[in-house]
């Protein structure tokens, strides 16, 4: 699971499944639809603040007092009620910009649909890690020459970053090279985040199937050699951190 301050909790292509006429609706009446996923995202991050700041029972581990918004991970209730929240202000928005009763209809509807998510958030709590990674940034690829046979080709490669238990954060986005004939794709990290033991690196010729190829955890500062076919993995990168510790919320909240 990525970590909330990853980035967007959801992806357009999640509100399409929810809702197929998002894009014709959002260009019909001029409304940026990452815009809004972005402004979702804030106006739910300063709930969660909210109740991680609030005085409550220790009831949890020393190292989770108290956590912050960089430990919170992206749950499913957490990502539903953010998708909910960004087409109930899609629609919400087209209605007052066209005064259409089908616009109403659907900001009525997502309305109620952003309420309940966010109950079903409080019914779960908050998932937290005790030492988040955040997601890599996109690796820096080049090549080396070699005094081999090498026969190149297309390459795509992203990076994990590692914690000293071993858990890895989100892969950076994939970057991609062409490797001339007699070369080796080489694989560089940008600077390590605070706490990070190192980083793994995944390769492919797909981006669907980029495998792990660095066998230990690799320095940050350390460039990576990819050699075809030296590590036969058939693991692919993760989606991030699993949550250590659910903060328990109260069924009653103060809504702001």
């Amino acid at each position: 699971m990525a970590l909330f301050v990853d980035g967007p909790a959801c992806t357009i292509e999640d509100l399409i499944g929810e809702d197929s006429g998002l894009l014709v609706t959002a260009e019909t009446v001029g409304i940026n639809v990452t815009t809004k996923l972005w402004l979702a995202m804030g106006e739910v991050q300063s709930e969660v603040e909210n109740w991680l700041i609030r005085p409550q029972p220790v009831i949890g581990p020393p190292w989770m007092q108290p956590p912050n918004i960089g430990q919170v991970v992206v749950t499913r209730e957490l990502a539903r009620w953010v998708k909910m929240q960004t087409l109930t202000m899609v629609y919400r928005d087209a209605y007052f910009s066209q005064l259409i009763d089908r616009y109403q209809g659907k900001w009525d509807e997502y309305a109620k649909l952003t309420r309940y998510a966010r109950d079903q958030f409080v019914a779960n709590g908050i998932g937290l890690v005790a030492d988040p990674m955040p997601k890599a940034a996109i690796p820096v690829l080049g090549t080396v020459s070699v005094p081999s046979q090498q026969a190149g080709g297309t390459f795509y490669a992203c990076l994990t970053w590692v914690n000293r238990e071993g858990q890895e954060g989100a892969a950076s986005d994939a970057g991609s090279i062409t490797v001339p004939a007699d070369n080796l794709m080489t694989v560089m990290a940008s600077v390590a985040p605070a706490k990070a033991v190192g980083f793994n690196v995944y390769v492919g010729t797909t981006l669907t199937m980029m495998t792990l190829q660095s066998q230990v955890p690799l320095p940050s500062g350390v460039t990576f050699t990819y050699i075809p076919g030296e590590v036969n993995s058939d693991q692919i990168a993760g989606t991030g951190q699993k949550p250590d510790y659910v903060k328990p919320l109260p069924r009653t909240m103060l809504r702001g």
